[in-house]
Order: C-alpha cells, then sequence, then structure tokens
C-alpha cells in the first residue's frame, strides 16, 4: 500500500514539475517577453514623437493630432469662375465655371481637391486680393507652409508653395505630394461619355519630334523616360494641369476612383462612374535655420479653347484631340473661324466651309456621280450577261469588260472620289466634335448649341430624308434585293446614327448631302437629255 502510495505522488510530482516546465514558465516567459516589446515599442514612438517635435517636421496627422478642426471653405469669385479653396491641403475644392449655357461644377466629387498639398495639414486665410488668395499653416511651431493662388484673365495662372523655417535648428521635411481630382466633370451634354474621355495625361518634349508629345499616364503605366513639362486631367473639353517652374517632381501615380453612379441596362442596374486620381510624388527637402524654399508653378484650369491655346505658351493645344488626320482637321478648324470672323455664325461658317470643301471636290464628286450614273444605265445589260453566262466566269468577265469597254465605264472611279473624302469628314469630325467654340454656339430657332445634339432632331431626320431621295434616285433597275435593301435602310441606319451627334457635325453632313445631290440631279438630266 505504501509503495503504490509513493509511486502515485511521484507521478504527481512529475506531472506538475513537467507542467511547470513546459506549460507555465513558457507562457509567463512569453508573456514577459511581449510586455517588454510592447513598452520597448512605446518608448521608441516616444522617441520618435519628440525627434519630430525637435528635428523634422512632420505633417500633421490624426495620430499627431487627435482633434482635428473642422473644414473650413474660402471663396474667390473671379469672373471665368467662382473658385472655393478647402482649409485641408488648401486645394481647390470647387471650381465652378461660368459657362455661357449656365454654370458648371467641375470638381462636383469627394476628395482632397486639386492642387492640395500637405493634406492633414490646416490651412487659413491669410491675404487676398480680387484675383489672388493666400493661404497659410504651421507644420510645428517655427515651420509654417504658404500657398498663394494667383489666377490672370487670359487663363494661364500661378501657384507659389513656400516653407519658412524660422526656428533655431535645421529641419527636413517628410515626402508630400500634389494631388489632382479625383474625377473631372464636363458641360451636361459630355457627361455621358465623361467618364470614357477623363484621363490623367503629362506632356513631353521628345528629342526626334518638333512638337511635345501628350502622353495618358494609366494605374500600370510605367514612369515618363523624359523630364515632362505640365501634368494633369484632362476630358473633351476642360483641362487642369500643374507647369512646374524651375523645380523637379517626383513620380507620378494615378488610379480610377469611384466618383458617382449612374443608372445602367435602361435603369435596371446600377453601375459605378469611376474618374482619374493623380498624385505628383515630392521628396522632402532640408531646411537650414531661418532658411525658406519656394516651389513655383504655372498652372491652367478651364475649358479647352483652341485659338486661345494657340496665344499661350506650353503648347496646351496639343490636349485636344484632332484625330489621325490631324492636319486637315486644325486646317479646317482655321477655315472655320475664318468664315465665323465675318458671319459672326457658327451654323453659317459650317455652311460656307462645306460649300468651300465641296468646290474644291467638285471634279471628284462629278466623276464618282457620272460613274454612278453609267453604271445605272448599263444595268439592264449587265444583268442579261451575268444571267447568259451564269456557270462561266471566264466568259462572264471577258462579256463584263468589253460592256464597260463599250460605254467608257470605269466602276473603279466612282470609289477614288469616296477614299479622298473619307480623311476630309473624319478630320472635320474631331475638328467639330472637339471644338470648344462651338459650345453654346447658336444657329437658328431651336439650334441654341452646335456641339450638343439637336433636341428635337430635326437636321438628323431632314439629312436622312435627303439621303433616302439622294440613293433612291441613283440606284440602278434590277438591282439585287440584298444590295437594294442596303441601299433602302442606310439612310435610317445613317438617321440613327446622327441622332446624338453634335448638331454641327450634322449640319456639315446634311449640307454636304444637299449639295451632292443638287450635282447628282443636274448629272442627270444631262445625261438623260445626251440620250
Amino acid at each position: 500500500m505504501n509503495r503504490q502510495f509513493w509511486a502515485i505522488l511521484m507521478l504527481c510530482l512529475l506531472f506538475i514539475t513537467g507542467y511547470n516546465q513546459f506549460v507555465v514558465i513558457p507562457r509567463e516567459r512569453a508573456a514577459k517577453q511581449a510586455a517588454q516589446a510592447q513598452l520597448k515599442q512605446q518608448e521608441q514612438a516616444a522617441q520618435s514623437v519628440v525627434k519630430l517635435a525637435q528635428d523634422t517636421a512632420s505633417f500633421v496627422t490624426k495620430e499627431t493630432n487627435p482633434t482635428p478642426k473642422p473644414e473650413e471653405l474660402f471663396t474667390l469669385n473671379l469672373p471665368q469662375a467662382d473658385v472655393t479653396f478647402s482649409s485641408k491641403g488648401g486645394g481647390i475644392k470647387t471650381y465652378l465655371f461660368k459657362d455661357d449655357l449656365g454654370d458648371v461644377d467641375l470638381t462636383p466629387y469627394e476628395g482632397d481637391g486639386y492642387f492640395a498639398t500637405l493634406q492633414g495639414l490646416d490651412f487659413t486665410e491669410y491675404a487676398r486680393t480680387q484675383n489672388s488668395l493666400t493661404l497659410t499653416g504651421d507644420i510645428i511651431p517655427g515651420l509654417s507652409v504658404r500657398k498663394t493662388y494667383t489666377f490672370h484673365e487670359n487663363g494661364l495662372n500661378h501657384l507659389s508653395l513656400s516653407f519658412h523655417n524660422k526656428t533655431a535648428r535645421e529641419v527636413t521635411l517628410t515626402d508630400w505630394k500634389w494631388n489632382f481630382g479625383p474625377g473631372l466633370a464636363t458641360v451636361k451634354s459630355e457627361m455621358k461619355d465623361n467618364e470614357r474621355e477623363s484621363k490623367a495625361v503629362y506632356l513631353v518634349q521628345e528629342s526626334d519630334k518638333r512638337k511635345p508629345t501628350l502622353e495618358t499616364f494609366e494605374q500600370k503605366s510605367k514612369q515618363p523616360t523624359l523630364p515632362w513639362l505640365w501634368a494633369g486631367i484632362e476630358n473633351r473639353y476642360f483641362l487642369a494641369v500643374l507647369i512646374p517652374q524651375g523645380w523637379t517632381p517626383g513620380p507620378l501615380n494615378t488610379e480610377r476612383v469611384k466618383v458617382g453612379s449612374q443608372k445602367k441596362l435602361f435603369g435596371l442596374s446600377e453601375g459605378e462612374i469611376k474618374g482619374p486620381e493623380l498624385k505628383i510624388a515630392m521628396k522632402g527637402e532640408t531646411l537650414a535655420p531661418g532658411a525658406s524654399l519656394s516651389y513655383e508653378s504655372d498652372f491652367y484650369f478651364g475649358p479647352k479653347d483652341y485659338q486661345l491655346f494657340m496665344q499661350l505658351p506650353y503648347h496646351f493645344e496639343r490636349s485636344i484631340e484632332f484625330g489621325f488626320f490631324g492636319a486637315l482637321g486644325k486646317l479646317a478648324r482655321n477655315v472655320l473661324e475664318w468664315f465665323y470672323s465675318w458671319t459672326g455664325n457658327y451654323g453659317v461658317a459650317i455652311i460656307l466651309m462645306t460649300v468651300l470643301i465641296q468646290l474644291i471636290l467638285l471634279r471628284f464628286t462629278v466623276i464618282q456621280l457620272k460613274s454612278a450614273a453609267q453604271m445605272k444605265k448599263i444595268q439592264p445589260e449587265m444583268k442579261r450577261i451575268q444571267e447568259k453566262y451564269k456557270g462561266d466566269p471566264q466568259s462572264l468577265n471577258r462579256e463584263t469588260l468589253n460592256l464597260y469597254r463599250k460605254y467608257n465605264v470605269n466602276p473603279l472611279s466612282g470609289c477614288l472620289p469616296l477614299l479622298i473624302q473619307l480623311p476630309i469628314f473624319l478630320a472635320l469630325f474631331n475638328a467639330l466634335r472637339t471644338s470648344w467654340a462651338l459650345h453654346g454656339a447658336k444657329f437658328v430657332g431651336w439650334i441654341t448649341d452646335l456641339s450638343s445634339k439637336d433636341p428635337y432632331y430635326i437636321l438628323p431626320i431632314l439629312m436622312g430624308a435627303v439621303m433616302f431621295f439622294q440613293q433612291r434616285s441613283s440606284m440602278p433597275a434590277g438591282t439585287d434585293p440584298a444590295q437594294a435593301a442596303m441601299f433602302k435602310y442606310m439612310p435610317l441606319i445613317f438617321t440613327l446614327l446622327f441622332m446624338n451627334f453634335p448638331s454641327g457635325l450634322v449640319l456639315y453632313w446634311l449640307t454636304n448631302s444637299l449639295l451632292t445631290f443638287a450635282i447628282q440631279t443636274v448629272i442627270n438630266r444631262r445625261l438623260s437629255k445626251a440620250n
């Protein structure tokens, strides 16, 4: 019995000893180490805070400023816009552009705002004039930052950002960023396409090119290999960019963020609207006691006015999309402006420009229409040949060529004018589609904005009707049913396609169709008299 007791006692002691050795003691040791690590981390954090307060400037964050001040707004009323600035980062929070058709809020989305810097810092108003506003903020006692926005009538504005170290010790700034966005809004008629048109861009000058190149910067894009001249955000009608003056910017970073939502699939579902947000990184510099550091920049925030851009430096006109046939588009834009200078009406200017283009291409148009009329004339004989030699391709080709020689018909002559007119149409399409001058430009009656669609669809319907009668008069008798159906429905397709096109472009196509129809009628009458 005693032996069993001692044996059980020994087992219990061994169990207790093992439990303490391998369970309790390791737990206590781990808890002690964790407590020591936490204490060390707190000590390091405390030392870091002390060091930041003594030697470096750390931009105020929620951690260092547990009771942030509420946001304040400062508004500057200008002839071209009402600009509101935020105390949080000193950026442009609202840019209310004064458009002829009604004010347009170009920055309606939540975010830091345009040209915001030091987003955790609270700015206050320091001074203002009729066209400028100066904001200031204290990073730490003795270290301040000042931002001055100065606006000019020509649209080329200036932004000065300066740091002032009034302490008795050297101060090193942390890295910081310029902010653009998120998103850039536009006029009501363009909002539907704005998500696709809004982009983060920068301009570079390549050594082998005479003019600089506009590049789009996407979320996964590589950094520019050349120093850029300016960078910012654009859409079809507006541009907001920063132009550094004598300082070197850091890397670019962009992402597309949600700026709103819209109904899709006939209103059955809701989808996100995303816009670009661009940030320009800046490396923190060291300021000696009593020293100051300034970053001077020009900036532009406003419409893509081609005529204005041609009078300003920095090649802002490169942001206007003229398409593949850009040279023709620019020429058409200049001709349009010339006609407008003495008519005072862009609609009349478009009509006169269309007449001029038709006069230049008259010879090719006549060749095309004569070829179409001759093909219509020989169509009955062509059909008989096709039926006669249906199973003999060689004889069919031989007799078809003989028929062409007999009536001196060249079927390719009808294609050449179309090939010549296609680049002109595409150039005009881009020139008129991106023309800010047409925005709010009145023509007659119901057409009060040549840059937006016809509100009553009168011009597209008239255009489709003219095309219908034109196709009807040129369609040969006995045309293949499939081909006839194509000709029959083409005016309808064009009408539906042009419904949402800018009315200025529809006016050009309508005028062009009317002139072509008139020339075709004259040619058909002369050919019928000759026969």
